[in-house]
Parts: C-alpha cells; sequence; structure tokens
C-alpha cells in the first residue's frame, strides 16, 4: 500500500528513528557481554554504596576522540574500544564519581575561560573520588586505588605525547596525575 512520504509522514519519521537507534547499536561477544556484565554490577555496587539510584551503563561505538566513556544525564556510555583495556576500573570508577558528585548539572560561567576551569575542576574532583569508590567499592588499598587512576592517567598522557587529543575538558594528564597525588599524599609512585 502506498503511504504519502511527505517531511513529516509518520512513517518517514519511523524510519529515521529506527536507523537512528539501530546506527548507535554495537554488537558485543560473549566475553564483551560479561565484562560490560561485571561493569554494570560495579555500577549497581557504587549506587547502593552511595546511596544513589542505578545508573544506566550502555555501550557506544570506539572513536578517536580520546573519551573511553562519559557521563551524562544518568546514563554512563562505555567506548566499546574499553571493554578489554587494563584501565576499565578506573575509566569506570571515574565516570561513576561524576554521577556520583552530581555533575548533571550544567557549569555556569560568563565566559568560556570560566567553563572549562570549572569543568577542568570537576574531572580532578572525579579523579579524586574515582579513588575513594575504588577503596569503597572494590575493596582497594588506597595506595592500590591511586595507582590505578595513575596508571589510566600515564596511558592518557602517552596517548597525548603521540599525538592524540587530550580530552575535552580535562587538564593534561600529568597536571591531573600531580592534582591527585596532592590530594593522596603518601602515595609515591613508581
Amino acid at each position: 500500500m502506498w503511504m504519502p512520504q511527505g517531511p513529516r509522514s509518520p512513517r518517514v519519521a519511523l524510519v529515521a528513528l529506527i536507523a537512528g537507534v539501530l546506527a548507535g547499536c554495537v554488537t558485543l561477544t560473549p566475553e564483551q557481554q560479561e565484562t560490560l556484565d561485571d561493569v554494570r554490577r560495579f555500577a549497581d555496587a557504587t549506587a547502593a554504596a552511595y546511596n544513589v539510584p542505578r545508573i544506566r551503563v550502555n555501550v557506544e561505538p570506539g572513536t578517536n576522540l580520546g573519551i573511553g566513556g562519559r557521563y551524562r544525564q544518568g546514563n554512563f556510555y562505555v567506548n566499546v574500544g574499553m571493554i578489554h583495556s587494563r584501565n576499565l576500573n578506573s575509566l569506570v570508577a571515574h565516570e561513576l564519581a561524576h554521577y556520583v558528585l552530581g555533575h548533571d548539572v550544567p557549569v555556569a560561567g560568563a565566559s568560556m575561560a570560566q567553563f572549562q576551569l570549572a569543568q577542568e575542576l570537576r574531572e580532578l574532583d572525579a579523579n579524586a573520588k574515582a579513588v575513594e569508590i575504588l577503596m569503597r567499592v572494590k575493596g582497594m588499598s588506597e595506595k592500590d586505588a591511586v595507582g590505578t587512576v595513575v596508571a589510566h592517567l600515564r596511558g592518557a598522557q602517552r596517548a597525548v605525547e603521540r599525538g592524540g587529543p587530550i580530552a575535552p575538558g580535562h587538564r593534561t594528564p600529568t597536571a591531573e596525575i600531580a592534582d591527585l597525588l596532592a590530594r593522596y599524599p603518601g602515595n609515591t609512585l613508581d
């Protein structure tokens, strides 16, 4: 049966919606799905530990933007390329930290410079809270939790040195390491 295909046609809108949903889908291997299930359990345990509602965990296609994951409005998106990264626990803890800290509220500022500074401070706070989450939820010692986050940041610094981007809203990984170690003094790392 023929249906009109005008710009506001319900059929066209439905096809566009389905195409948009399918474009964002990522097919996972059974091993990747198992790892994603572990990430979801980590997220659920964090929500329980901090008495906040559960957060939705989603996988999105890989990018070359230096973004392994992101938190937005009650959703945690992990880049499919990070599923088997040795830095997965640090990344997940960092994004969960944004959630626990309530970083949903837009950064208010009169200028782009003020906005950037406020966002950088949020990222530094999320690094520190990630250490706390790793200790509280994963049962790591402070030294191991700090070491986990620093190892992730060192990997990000190596990527930047090879010409990769600094993740949006972040300071250089070296500056973030210095801030984290100042917040957790006594954690000397190799």
